[in-house]
């Protein structure tokens, strides 16, 4: 599988939204808003996970990913979780595939979390704005598509650790027995 791009990125935020738009005019006028909001939000979630998981090299663990996804979702909507906490579980949700199955260090897990919590911030901001679940949805997914980018910033700051002067100098001391080893070994 090719590892995800921004330009995949956008376009499932495309899908998703415009998915949240058919959802709005459909269902806006049969349901209540915090239901539609909550059809909205699993819909959008379930979407992405699956997204990711189609998206990934590895093979294990999608059955358990999805399964527990559904329970988590399924205890929020009958026990009336508050609608702020069922964000934060799917945004988590999220996040956590990312981490598992995309990074390979706790730097960018964590880089990825900044990354999740900028598009939370982003999606209350145009929903407190413009009151729209479909600019709100946008605006998460939108950020998110940068989450392909997590992996090369770790990568670059663990580059930097392994070229600062503590590293540099225990190559050197390295480097130099090394060749002392060898012109031993050439003299012999």
């Amino acid at each position: 599988m090719q590892t995800p791009c921004v330009i995949d990125g956008v376009i499932v935020a495309a899908l998703i939204s415009i998915g949240a738009a058919v959802a709005s005019l459909l269902l806006g006028g049969f349901v209540g808003y915090p239901i539609l909001f909550q059809i909205v939000l699993y819909s959008a979630a379930l979407t992405y996970l699956l997204y990711l998981l189609k998206r990934s090299d590895a093979r294990v663990g999608r059955v358990v990913v999805i399964g527990g996804w559904a329970l988590v979702t399924l205890v929020c909507w009958l026990f009336d979780v508050h609608l702020l906490e069922q964000v934060l579980l799917q945004a988590t949700a999220i996040w956590l595939v990312r981490s598992l199955y995309f990074h390979n260090s706790i730097f960018t897990a964590l880089l990825d979390l900044g990354l999740v919590s900028v598009g939370l911030a982003a999606s209350a901001w145009a929903i407190l704005n413009t009151g729209s679940l479909v600019a709100s949805t946008w605006s998460f997914f939108l950020v998110q598509a940068l989450f392909c980018w997590v992996p090369q910033l770790g990568q670059n700051a663990d580059d930097a650790g392994r070229n600062s002067p503590q590293n540099r100098s225990s190559f050197q001391s390295a480097h130099r027995v090394a060749v002392d080893a060898v012109r031993k070994l050439s003299q012999s």
